[in-house]
């Protein structure tokens, strides 16, 4: 048998290492392409969320909206405590006694969601969960809302059924009721 030559080695060699290094980054690509992006934290729906609420009542809620937003027409979550999203890099140190518990985030939509559990687990807090959708999906999904007195007595809806986003309060309807008469003068006899 005859043995190859030097140069047809080199070829071979020239051409296979790049298309077998093309072939292999290409698989990669490929395989990675469908799994679209992973991250870093876990997200809880709406209906979970109050399930791990109720059964943790000791459980920290951080509200990341601002503090309007916080005691407006949508209210905010029982037990939610308010720290917007700005100001949550210089309150960490309040809730450090948290870092190795599991807590709940949410903000008015994922966005600003995203970005608090971020800088969270930047941070230190590993066990942080975001609820999916926010303040939104909560009030979309039937869930109650504790609403601020200022609020609860001008919205008709009340805590039991708060505004959802972008609704308009409903005119309320008083009823006529007639004034009572005036206390009769008391006669001496």
């Amino acid at each position: 048998m005859r043995e190859p030559s030097h140069r047809a080695v080199r070829l071979l060699l020239r051409w296979t290492v790049p298309v077998l290094a093309v072939l292999l980054i290409m698989g990669c690509s490929y395989l990675h392409r469908g799994r679209g992006k992973v991250e870093l934290f876990r997200k809880l729906s709406p209906p979970v969320a109050y399930e791990l609420i109720r059964d943790n009542p000791e459980m920290l809620v951080i509200d990341l909206r601002t503090p309007q937003e916080y005691n407006g027409e949508t209210g905010h979550l029982q037990r939610a405590r308010n720290i917007p999203l700005d100001r949550l890099p210089y309150q960490l140190l309040e809730i450090s006694a948290y870092r190795d518990e599991t807590f709940l985030v949410y903000c008015r939509a994922d966005t600003c969601g995203a970005d608090g559990v971020a800088n969270l687990r930047s941070s230190g807090f590993e066990n942080v969960i975001l609820m999916t959708g926010g303040i939104e999906s909560w009030i979309r999904a039937g869930f109650k809302t504790v609403l601020p007195q200022a609020v609860a007595g001008r919205v008709t809806q009340g805590p039991l059924m708060p505004l959802k986003p972008g609704e308009k309060p409903r005119p309320t309807e008083t009823p006529d009721i007639p004034l009572p008469p005036p206390p009769r003068p008391r006669s001496r006899l």
